[in-house]
């Protein structure tokens, strides 16, 4: 247990350090203040002054009546208000949505009368840019009420015929219209818009949490170059339990800061962090094990604090500017959004954004497994450097 009187010095210092307690508390919320200011509830507002009339790509390989239903009375006459329809090839539409020139599309499957004619079910693929939630929800209930509104008379005429053995029609009229019709690609239809103040509480929260993670690294790389390290080693204070040490001490400081930050926001700003609280506490511990492993595994290579400052902070910028901290994701393609779940930072961002939009606990375990384990993962190769570090000086 010779790993906690570390964890707890480290602890004890960043207590003693008025700078520090500036940086890690006052600097994040004064931030948030600022940008969620600034901007308002830009992104709220404009989403909903959007859905007055927005257009609707569609992509018909369909060549039954009901396809033609769906597209030239619903949505094209009976939504005519709301809804402008335009069709497209699949590629051409694919094309405009990936470059933001189009929000909202739909490929109605080649079956899809016949299918939903027997009772089978079909599918409808929805396609969209990130966070256009309220159009999609409006263009996923039309299409999921029309599944189980018609064709009414074809079920009325099934049931009007002499009965025979089976069912000569093949209309399956128990499971009519229970079978899931749309198969979504970006959107959840419980999804809630995130205003900017939740925004920027999430994003800057996350970037400061690597701040704290690079400042923590560079204490243990000074006690390195000041030969601490090597005394600390004197005391028979083992590898795993020096990097464990200072990992506790990270995750402790990331910790609270976390805690400020979410409190503080909630009753500063009124920021709603989402319905499902064991969410964002496991998700948060997640986050702070992803980045402070990177953190040790990054101070076990690194032997100058002086250039780790450097590569630190020039690395926490990037990491937040393409994680999504300082440019907001929607204006990205969908490749990038992909990309930025490989950094801690926007992994965690991407996950808040989605628990403020209403996801469950559940939806998020796959975002906890990898943040976890890619911490403990990036703790093991530290603990492997270091170990052959002192074996290469003393073999």
């Amino acid at each position: 247990m010779k790993f906690l009187w570390l964890a707890l010095k480290d602890l004890t210092l960043v207590a003693r350090d008025k700078k520090a307690f500036l940086t890690l508390i006052m600097m994040p919320l004064l931030l948030i203040a600022i940008l969620g200011s600034a901007f308002g509830n830009m992104m709220k507002e404009d989403e909903e002054a959007s859905i007055k009339k927005f257009t609707l790509g569609v992509v018909n390989l369909d060549q039954g009546q009901l396809s033609k239903v769906l597209t030239e009375e619903v949505f094209s006459k009976n939504l005519s208000k709301q809804i402008a329809v335009k069709y497209y090839q699949e590629e051409e539409l694919n094309k405009k949505i990936q470059d933001h020139k189009l929000e909202i599309g739909i490929v109605i499957d080649k079956d899809f009368s016949q299918s939903l004619m027997s009772g089978k079910g079909t599918k409808v693929q929805l396609i969209t840019v990130p966070d256009t939630v309220i159009k999609a929800t409006i263009v996923q209930n039309v299409i999921e009420q029309f599944s189980r509104s018609v064709p009414i008379e074809a079920v009325v005429s099934q049931m009007s015929q002499p009965v025979q053995a089976g069912n000569p029609g093949g209309m399956d009229i128990e499971s009519y219209g229970k079978k899931p019709l749309i198969n979504e690609t970006t959107i959840d239809a419980k999804t809630k818009p995130v205003s900017s103040f939740q925004y920027y509480a999430a994003a800057m929260g996350v970037m400061f949490l690597l701040m704290t993670v690079v400042q923590g690294v560079s204490t243990m790389i000074l006690e390195k170059e000041q030969d601490v390290f090597n005394r600390l080693l004197l005391t028979n204070l083992t590898y795993p339990n020096y990097l464990l040490g200072k990992m506790l001490g990270l995750m402790v400081i990331c910790l609270t800061q976390a805690f400020i930050i979410i409190v503080g926001t909630k009753l500063l700003f009124g920021v709603d962090w989402g319905p499902s609280v064991s969410g964002i506490i496991v998700m948060t511990f997640a986050f702070v094990v992803n980045a402070s492993g990177l953190g040790v595994l990054a101070g076990s290579f690194i032997k100058t604090e002086k250039s780790f400052n450097v590569a630190g902070m020039f690395g926490t910028q990037i990491m937040a500017a393409l994680g999504g901290s300082m440019v907001p994701l929607y204006v990205f393609p969908d490749w990038a959004i992909f990309v930025t779940k490989f950094f801690p930072n926007g992994l965690a961002l991407q996950t808040y954004l989605d628990l403020m939009s209403g996801a469950a606990f559940s939806k998020i375990l796959p975002s906890i497994g990898a943040s976890i384990g890619l911490g403990l993962f990036f703790f093991a190769i530290g603990l492997m450097r270091l170990s052959l570090e002192r074996r290469g000086k003393y073999a």
